[in-house]
């Protein structure tokens, strides 16, 4: 949107706010395409109906305030109608917000991340008279009810098990904690950080815009997932929506004004909030700097921007005073930590290629080192062509923390409607003037070049990303075979074939990954524990616990990560058994006794197409679920003895295999049936869903 559309805006909404005017089209289908989005969080509350019937009731009429909702922005016929309209769109948000997180926090009343249950821990001992940094907060996960698998594991083969995020996350959970009474603080925490922005949101947005506040924080769910899970991030929603509003006419004139002096304090709290914060500051400051200095020169620009930073500093100073006045050392490590402390790679960006695909992951520092140089080079590149970019200052940084080998989608994520802000309320800047003092060669060689060209600023990071992808990983691993634990469906332990390319002494540590992250690492109980350069040894290894065992028909791949130096190896994708097995009919009416029912079993892919494969080994079980205890059951399957369980075929050459089964005498309780097959590799898979039969009356 052209600065001219948007001062039009901003006068069209200033002058007509009491107006008999029809609101512009626009107006209407932002409105609209914000409410109708609320039907899917509605159908998402109504999920939890059971568990939480006010607000699965709630959710049924959210579904028809949506369309009504709709109805009314498409029929209004004045602005003053269509406020109204908007009014009850953020009132149905707000609900819709406090719905979902009741129902989403009955269901799941544990934490799903390691940074949460720090955070409350955190506050906790800080309300004790305790100081959080360098405290040992690993007790938290299990206090929490955080999966062992989901804690940050480091390179070295340790977790984490410190603060490692700034003081603003434990100062506005404290108050929850006594408010909560200590349950779910963090993510309650999150829910009023959440409504706060999108309230701001809503309210700084120009008036026909304001429907995408509710769309942004809402109606894509994005950054309510982060919310729930207890991502801290969402603490620094709100100051960085009063950073994104209007930041290009922070200072003008000279004066930092009411909204100039809000913006650095928010700066500052969204500093001492998060380390993310921290990568969006420098290029908030270049801009408003360059804005300054094209209407005040350098000398004016230079006033106002450290009137700013002054503001934000003194806030993020106030904030972390009482924690560095308790351990400043232990302080600086801390809100350091996570730059510093070398956990595994994880993520949705750049290393990917080396965590799943295998290309590169020989040198892990320099996926990071490319991202520290892509940042330096957006921060050139706005700097030389702010004219071009600075309606996208705020994204730049994201793009930079795409690179590292730490590129976890939050860091973009959850600033979807920090973006819708800043793209919607910033005005064009002012235009250089001609007698614009130096750096006259630097603007004179940015003004010959053309946009291309001067994407050379990021050809560094670029060359030391493709660097990372050169350099391949050091160890080549192959899965020999597997162990399962039968019904339980998993793999509890594997064997494989580890060799080392490289010239280095590495001590490898392994886990396996079958849904994006890895393990906690595996036992290694038997094989070398360092393997020497150009060597090959074959190692067993032992799930430490359940959540890291990888299921029978799940495709999964081990991986190996090493401290020194810091790199990651993966396997091909192994699937222990890739099939499955489907009973039909999949339930069955009661039958009178002595009547036969035939169970057909199916050979599946794992995408459920049908394997014509004879001469499978299938078996069938039965048993009876008591009430305290397991009971044979008594039915006679293919002509065998009664209670003979389990009784085996071979399926025919559609993958089939069939059982007769019948009962001859009443038992007190249905009887469960399930079958099985044994493939090539020995053990038990594709164990199919359970039906039951019950046999009733006479012959």
């Amino acid at each position: 949107m052209s600065s001219t559309t948007l001062d039009a805006v901003r006068r069209d909404s200033s002058q007509s706010r009491h107006t008999s005017f029809p609101p512009t089209h626009t107006h209407r289908v932002v409105s609209a395409i914000a409410a109708i989005g609320l039907a899917g969080p509605a159908f998402s509350v109504w999920s939890g109906i059971i568990e939480v019937p006010a607000a699965g009731g709630f959710a049924v009429v959210l579904s028809l305030a949506s369309m009504l909702l709709a109805v009314g922005a498409m029929t209004a016929r004045s602005r003053r109608q269509m406020t109204v309209v908007d009014a009850a769109l953020l009132i149905t948000g707000i609900g819709t917000l406090l719905a979902w997180a009741a129902s989403v926090l009955v269901v799941n009343p544990s934490y799903g991340t390691d940074e949460a249950a720090f955070v409350q821990y955190a506050a906790t001992l800080f309300l004790h008279g305790r100081d959080p940094y360098g405290a040992n907060l690993s007790p938290a996960l299990n206090r929490y009810g955080v999966p062992i698998q989901y804690a940050t594991y480091l390179l070295n083969g340790k977790v984490v098990g410190s603060l490692g995020y700034p003081a603003w996350s434990v100062l506005w959970t404290a108050p929850f904690v006594l408010l909560t009474g200590g349950v779910q603080s963090v993510i309650v925490a999150n829910l009023v950080s959440c409504l706060a922005g999108l309230v701001l949101a809503f309210l700084v947005l120009p008036r026909q815009w304001r429907g995408l506040a509710v769309l942004a924080v809402l109606d894509l769910p994005i950054l309510f997932g982060y919310d729930v899970s207890g991502d801290i991030s969402i603490f620094a929603f709100p100051a960085l929506v009063l950073v994104a509003w209007r930041w290009t006419e922070v200072g003008a004139g000279g004066r930092l004004g009411w909204r100039g002096r809000v913006a650095g304090v928010a700066m500052g709290v969204a500093v001492a909030t998060t380390q993310l914060a921290w990568f969006i500051a420098p290029f908030v400051a270049l801009g408003i700097f360059i804005c300054r200095r094209r209407e005040l020169g350098r000398r004016g620009a230079s006033g106002v921007l450290a009137r700013y930073v002054g503001l934000a500093v003194a806030a993020f100073a106030l904030i972390d005073a009482p924690f560095v006045v308790m351990g400043p050392r232990a302080w600086l490590a801390g809100i350091l930590g996570p730059l510093t402390q070398h956990a595994i790679p994880y993520g949705q960006g750049f290393v990917d290629l080396a965590t799943f695909a295998g290309v590169g992951g020989g040198d892990l520092k320099l996926f990071s080192d490319a991202a520290i140089l892509l940042l330096a080079g957006m921060l050139v590149g706005l700097a030389l062509r702010f004219d071009r970019l600075w309606r996208a200052a705020l994204v730049l940084p994201s793009i930079a923390l795409w690179w590292p080998s730490r590129s976890l989608a939050e860091y973009w994520m959850t600033l979807v409607a920090v973006w819708v802000v800043a793209f919607a309320t910033v005005s064009a800047p002012p235009a250089p003037p001609a007698d614009e003092p130096a750096p006259a060669k630097l603007r004179s060689l940015s003004g010959r070049l053309p946009a291309w060209a001067l994407a050379g600023v990021l050809i560094p990071g670029l060359a030391v990303g493709g660097l990372a992808l050169a350099r391949p990983a050091p160890l080549h691993m192959r899965i020999v075979s597997v162990r399962t634990n039968g019904q339980f469906e998993r793999v509890w332990k594997l064997e494989a074939r580890i060799s080392n390319t490289s010239d280095n002494r590495l001590t490898p540590h392994y886990g396996t990954d079958s849904i994006g992250q890895m393990t906690s690492y595996w036992d290694v109980v038997d094989g070398p524990a360092v393997l020497a350069p150009h060597s090959s040894a074959t190692v067993t290894l032992e799930a430490p616990n359940v959540g890291s065992m990888p299921g029978i028909t799940s495709r999964f791949q081990l991986e190996a990560v090493t401290n020194t130096p810091e790199t990651v190896s993966v396997s091909s994708p192994y699937t222990a058994e890739p099939y499955q097995l489907r009973l039909t009919p999949s339930y069955f009416a009661p039958a009178a006794i002595g009547t036969p029912i035939r169970i057909r079993v199916e050979l599946r892919s794992d995408f459920g197409a049908p394997v014509h494969e004879a001469g499978v080994p299938v078996f069938l079980g039965q048993v009876i679920y008591g009430e305290t205890q397991l009971i044979p059951a008594e039915a006679s399957i293919d002509g065998h003895p009664e209670g003979q369980s389990p009784v085996g075929t071979r399926t025919n050459r559609d993958g089939v295999a069939t059982f007769v089964v019948r009962d001859d005498q009443v038992q007190s309780e249905p009887l469960y049936f399930q079958a099985w097959a044994v493939g090539k590799s020995g053990f038990p898979f594709g164990y199919s869903p359970i039906v039951s039969e019950t046999w009733t009356g006479a012959r």
